[in-house]
């Protein structure tokens, strides 16, 4: 990628005909924007914004009338670590290109690598009719049998490959990396005990049962077996708000924190949190077979199934700390309180500190 950092906005009047005509010309030349209106717009960690156009007669380089612009439009930066925006511009111009997986098609992507300021324009996969399922929204086992199939498309790319460190120096892996160091840092554990002074956080987690320091060791060996082979280039955040469903299909959003790591986080964070507990029981054995099929068949030596049945258990833990950790603000607290609950009895039914040797 040339980087061209006088294309990345920083304020919302930068977003203009203009500007998206010639940030999309990088890509597709001779384009032309003539008129550009914001259908929808949220504001998270980065600024999301759903846009119509028009283009000028014959000027369209055949993209459709409605994007999806991802970027930052506030004077500051809204995280700690803007690396991962870095992270989810190379996946578009880096990864995407080699890997066979559902995700929106990308129209531009470029970053400022001094400042980590960033914008892609992505396909709106609305226009394909995709749903965009939450936790609460009754999923079945039988509707993430598609979601195994695209997460072992994406594992098979890069599976058991030496040198990945080299071969993708951005990302991160489970040990190291800001992002993990946090995670494993006093700053981290702090952050943690501070919302579990939250009532229905303390109530869905049950300290009592579920120790502060026996929780914090038990990540600590959680990520140290995230980091061990056969490792692989993983999503890294595949909660289910991070998915969109299609017919026959499911695609994956949001790839700020991708990283090197094992296959199993990616497989059971969705499995654990998605589907209610009953639910969860009843398929999670079977979605698991069926991604090991699904790397089968794409020429990967899959693990076998203990080795890869003790891999699941341990990753419960994961949505328990993650779920905890993360402020009220953010989400509802019925979704973060189902979310909590879901991974906390996850843990109980699988064993999972026996799972980390605990």
């Amino acid at each position: 990628m040339n980087c061209r950092s006088a294309l990345v906005p920083t304020r919302p009047e930068h977003i203009t005909p203009d500007w998206l005509s010639a940030f999309l010309g990088t890509r597709t030349p001779n384009i032309q924007v003539e008129e550009l209106q914001v259908l929808d717009r949220t504001q998270g960690a980065a600024t999301r914004l759903r846009v119509r156009v028009r283009y000028a007669s014959g000027a369209d380089g055949g993209l459709p009338e409605v994007l999806f612009i991802k970027t930052s439009l506030t004077r500051q930066m809204l995280v700690a670590d803007p690396h991962m925006y870095l992270t989810e511009v190379y996946f578009y111009d880096r990864l995407r290109p080699a890997i066979d997986v559902e995700t929106p098609a990308v129209y531009a992507c470029e970053i400022d690598e001094e400042t980590n300021r960033f914008a892609v324009v992505i396909e709106d996969v609305a226009q394909r009719s995709a749903r965009f399922p939450t936790a609460l929204s009754g999923l079945s086992g039988a509707d993430l049998i598609p979601l195994m199939s695209t997460l072992a498309a994406l594992h098979a790319a890069n599976w058991g490959r030496s040198g990945l460190e080299a071969r993708y120096p951005w990302l991160e892996s489970a040990t190291k990396g800001k992002t993990a160091e946090w995670w494993l840092s006093a700053e981290g554990r702090r952050n943690l005990e501070l919302e579990l002074q939250e009532d229905y956080k303390r109530e869905a987690v049950d300290p009592g049962k579920h120790a502060l320091d026996r929780m914090n060791e038990a990540f600590a060996r959680l990520q140290t077996a995230s980091d061990t082979g056969p490792r692989t280039v993983v999503h890294g955040d595949v909660h289910i708000a991070n998915a969109y469903q299609l017919p026959n299909d499911f695609g994956l959003l949001d790839w700020q924190l991708m990283r090197i790591a094992t296959w199993a986080n990616d497989v059971s964070y969705p499995i654990l949190t998605a589907l209610d507990v009953e639910e969860r029981r009843a398929s999670e054995r079977g979605l698991l077979r069926h991604y090991l099929a699904e790397l089968t068949a794409r020429g990967v030596q899959a693990p076998s199934w203990d080795d890869a049945w003790t891999s699941y258990r341990q990753q419960a833990l994961w949505g328990v700390v993650t779920w905890t950790i993360t402020p009220t603000a953010m989400y509802s607290r019925e979704l973060l309180d189902g979310l909590i609950r879901r991974a906390v009895t996850a843990v109980d039914d699988l064993d999972t500190y026996a799972a980390l040797g605990l």
